[in-house]
């Protein structure tokens, strides 16, 4: 007897309620056992992150970056993350240094106040003093902030290929809302500014485009999901980092003698920077006026640090080099 179109039918469907119960059951055990996966990873990246000195913090978070890449090619973008989140180390440690510098600068003005009287330290060294004191407030900003959106960043990126790398696209495809479960549940810096596992089209587009080798348009999609949806509101939105960014871009371009100004580029190597005519780096830019806090002009420059990178990959010679740093970042001393 041919079956009627009521799935729902007494007569042609006599174990409907059971089966229905049966599917719930499946689609119920499936929603959770997406979620304990994605608490799975998110719970390592935790113990990853889980260092109180931002600096050291870093250098775990690049060499995860980096082992990633190491341990599956396809994952182009934590190979150049791994370098990027490395140059965010060394925003750290100049950011550091100034805050370090201030200290020193303050015991000194006390010793002057000290021995000259308070009026004089005032007409001759009070202007000095002040402008010692900007600087360590901004020094601090940009550490702050830094060590913020590195951490916050590895907390949403790392899993997402970890759980990928495990199960594959379509469970990815299946799981990735679930993740919205862990909000509340997990360690999220920028939950003021940011929501966990908010599903972004960009990651999906991304993890497509790996499954298919399309690498270039992976690291393209995961490129804009980093900086636009992550980044940019947790970081480049704060008008005072903004105007951080500005000024330090404005006094290297223009040689400006601050003491802390430094050029914004990407080096590829396990250095901060690199130098030489052939040297393995991409610059923001030698404008003075250049925003790095303006989206688009910063995916232009991490998409040309992108293209770079795929051609350093490429080279015959030079992808040795590149490899060897990426091995030394994932092994650090």
């Amino acid at each position: 007897m041919q079956k009627c179109d009521n799935p729902r039918c007494p007569v042609c469907y006599p174990n409907w309620k059971e089966e229905e119960a049966e599917e719930a059951k499946r689609a119920e055990d499936n929603k959770h056992d997406c979620i304990d996966c994605w608490r799975f990873y998110q719970k390592q990246a935790e113990a990853i992150v889980a260092v109180d000195d931002p600096i050291a913090r870093n250098r775990r978070i690049n060499a995860a970056y980096a082992q990633l890449w190491l341990d599956d090619h396809r994952f182009q973008w934590a190979g150049l993350a791994a370098f990027a989140s490395k140059q965010v180390g060394c925003g750290l440690l100049n950011a550091a240094d100034m805050i370090v510098k201030s200290a020193s600068d303050s015991a000194a003005n006390l010793r002057k106040v000290t021995s000259v009287g308070p009026a004089a330290w005032m007409m001759g060294y009070g202007a000095q003093s002040a402008a010692g004191a900007a600087t360590a407030e901004g020094a601090g900003k940009a550490y702050q902030m830094l060590a913020k959106g590195n951490t916050s960043l590895f907390l949403d990126v790392w899993p997402l290929h970890m759980f990928y790398r495990k199960f594959g696209l379509q469970r990815f495809k299946r799981c990735l809302q679930e993740r919205q479960a862990l909000r509340g549940a997990v360690v999220w810096p920028i939950a003021d500014r940011v929501l966990f596992a908010e599903t972004k089209p960009e990651v999906l587009r991304a993890f497509s485009a790996i499954d298919s080798g399309d690498i270039s348009t992976g690291v393209e999609q995961l490129a804009q999901h980093e900086q636009l949806n992550i980044l940019q509101p947790a970081m480049y939105n704060d008008p005072a980092f903004a105007l951080l960014m500005r000024a330090n871009q404005f006094a290297w371009a223009l040689h400006i003698p601050t003491g802390s100004a430094r050029e914004i580029q990407l080096a590829f190597a396990n250095e901060c920077t690199v130098t030489g005519a052939n040297a393995r780096n991409e610059r923001f830019s030698k404008e003075p006026l250049a925003n790095l806090a303006d989206g688009a002009q910063r995916m232009a420059f991490v998409l040309r640090a992108a293209e770079r990178f795929d051609q350093l990959l490429r080279d015959p010679l030079q992808k040795y080099d590149v490899e060897s740093s990426l091995f030394l970042i994932a092994h650090p001393r």
